[in-house]
């Protein structure tokens, strides 16, 4: 496949998906030969499962109303029963800013709620769009959808396989390069990062180890992945915290603990640091072939726990351990004075 004439690999945007979502449906509906199309198209992503077959037409579309990314209205031939579906497209970013349920207060009665994201949506993210009452259209279910009309356009074919080639087989092909080839560079990427934690989560969830959240930012352009498990909110704030990062070249994930003490905590937060070390080293100690990397003291308000490096442990054996290590130290941490 050739990527540098493909319009899409140069203009990786989500104004692009907006500008190419709205083409689409406007080109589906122009020209009479592409009808089946156009109803396939329909039925197999915008159309609820008891409206499939249903013929549509009449369409409206509108980029940015209101900031929401596109709005489509259209009317079933039937009856000219007039719909409103809304799209909120997203390429690697998460919600923010309460948008989902805002977008929904300007425009409550539309016939779905569509969150189209290109790249990976990890547990925390579908469990903020389900409670928002979004819909969730992923980068294979579009690539499925125009699977069969790549033919009837170039910028169809060029989307087709921009989405396919950067997010449905990269994501793909996460289980196999991260737990069974154990090519941890994978994990240069946020993506990889996200599936690697509700890898995590999961295993967390199966063993009714509670977590609280799972977060991811940068540092310095390098992505970095955390999962919270405790905190202690009562006047003085402080979490526990795993977290994806890569260190001198080797990737880990380590154990955290993070404050942002007054000048007067500071002794306070390292006396809970020096347990919370000591309760770590006292588990991972009862556990057979876990091997432990050095834990740094550079930092006041972060501070490593413990570390293990994912080159140094058998992943499998350290990924089923991490739940009985988070349900210890959570019930150390909410111990603590």
């Amino acid at each position: 496949m050739e990527t540098k004439t493909n319009i899409f690999f140069h203009a990786p945007k989500e104004l692009t998906t907006d500008a190419f979502l709205v083409w689409l449906i406007y080109f589906l509906d122009s020209d009479e030969e592409n009808k089946e199309y156009k109803q396939t198209f329909f039925d197999s992503l915008i159309l609820k499962k008891e409206d499939c077959g249903r013929a549509v037409g009449s369409f409206e579309l509108k980029r940015q109303e209101n900031n929401v990314d596109v709005l489509l209205k259209f009317r079933f031939e039937d009856n000219g029963e007039e719909q409103t579906v809304l799209f909120e497209d997203k390429t690697w970013s998460m919600p923010h800013s309460k948008q989902l349920a805002r977008y929904k207060e300007i425009y409550p009665n539309c016939y779905r709620f569509f969150y189209y994201k290109l790249g990976y949506i990890n547990s925390q993210e579908e469990k903020e769009i389900a409670q928002e009452q979004y819909e969730v259209i992923n980068a294979g279910m579009m690539s499925s959808a125009l699977e069969k009309m790549t033919e009837l356009h170039p910028l169809i074919k060029m989307y087709y396989d921009y989405i396919t080639y950067t997010f449905v087989d990269t994501i793909n092909s996460f289980h196999e390069k991260i737990f069974v080839k154990h090519d941890y560079d994978v994990l240069w990427g946020a993506d990889a990062q996200k599936y690697f934690c509700d890898t995590i989560v999961e295993n967390m969830t199966e063993q009714n180890v509670p977590f609280l959240r799972i977060t991811n930012g940068t540092s310095y352009g390098r992505p970095w992945t955390e999962i919270a498990i405790t905190e202690k909110t009562d006047g003085y704030w402080e979490c526990l915290f795993w977290r994806v990062d890569i260190r001198s070249g080797k990737f880990y994930i380590r154990l955290n603990q993070y404050a942002e003490p007054s000048e007067n905590e500071v002794d306070y937060k390292m006396h809970r640091l020096e347990i919370l070390r000591n309760e770590a080293n006292r588990i991972v100690g009862t556990m057979q072939d876990l091997h432990l990397g050095k834990v740094e003291n550079r930092a006041i308000k972060e501070s490593e726990v413990l570390i293990f490096f994912l080159d140094d442990n058998d992943l499998d054996r350290l990924i089923k351990s991490i739940p009985k290590i988070s349900s210890y130290m959570i019930e150390v941490f909410q111990k603590l004075d």
